[in-house]
């Protein structure tokens, strides 16, 4: 148990300085930025062979693509729904990527895990989140709407539907981090029990529970989202 909580700690694997200027390269900063470049590289690949007559990887692409435009409209609105789907496709990707990270782990030296183990990155993604919903708030509902949601239904909400904007965002990045921190010490728990015999067992940890945490954290971005901009009757 003593090996699996130290590969929880982030690790240093570098210091680089730029003229005056120092940090530290971590292997949760390293892995961050291998998911965004595997996304960008990627990204820029498919978008170069995209055609009028698909194959098999642009149709999956396009039903990804209307996978997620779906739940935008569903939970945020016909109204608004389209000024939000890059930015859910984009959270919902890089979360599959660092939830899938871990997969790579091969390279020795470098501690290469799901970024997403760290608090320190689920929790920026989280207010991230919260900030889009109170922008999004004034901006569609204006000052009095936004003001008149606070009080709703009943005026001693006031209390409660402020503390939404602390618990929402805390609800947010602990269940990531708690889901993919509790993979993970459950999967070294099992390799370190059966060895190789464990590894079919990443493909529920590592694959399914991933994209479902990933699914799951964009789900309830919508759904905060969808009801910052609702306009009450």
């Amino acid at each position: 148990m003593d090996e699996v909580f130290h590969k929880l700690e982030r690790s240093l694997i570098a210091e680089i300085s730029i003229g005056n200027f120092k940090f530290a390269l971590s292997n949760t900063l390293l892995c961050v930025w291998i998911a965004m470049g595997l996304l960008i590289v990627v990204s820029l690949l498919l978008a170069r062979k995209l055609n009028k007559r698909p194959g098999k990887v642009q149709v999956i692409l396009e039903m990804l693509i209307a996978f997620i435009r779906g739940m935008c409209r569903d939970f945020i609105g016909d109204a608004y729904y389209k000024k939000y789907v890059n930015y859910i496709g984009t959270l919902f990707l890089f979360l599959c990527v660092c939830n899938l990270l871990s997969v790579i782990n091969f390279i020795p030296g470098l501690n290469i895990y799901a970024p997403t183990k760290d608090i320190n990155v689920t929790m920026p993604l989280a207010l991230m989140t919260i900030i889009i919903v109170i922008y999004s708030s004034f901006r569609f509902r204006g000052l009095g709407g936004t003001a008149k949601s606070l009080f709703a239904p009943i005026p001693m909400m006031l209390p409660f539907n402020l503390m939404e904007y602390v618990t929402k965002p805390l609800s947010l990045c602990l269940r990531l981090f708690g889901n993919i921190v509790a993979a993970f010490v459950i999967m070294e728990l099992i390799f370190n029990t059966m060895g190789i015999i464990a590894a079919p067992f990443s493909a529920y940890f590592d694959f399914f529970d991933g994209i479902l945490q990933a699914y799951i954290f964009v789900f309830l971005t919508c759904l905060y989202i969808g009801q910052a901009v609702e306009i009450e009757g």
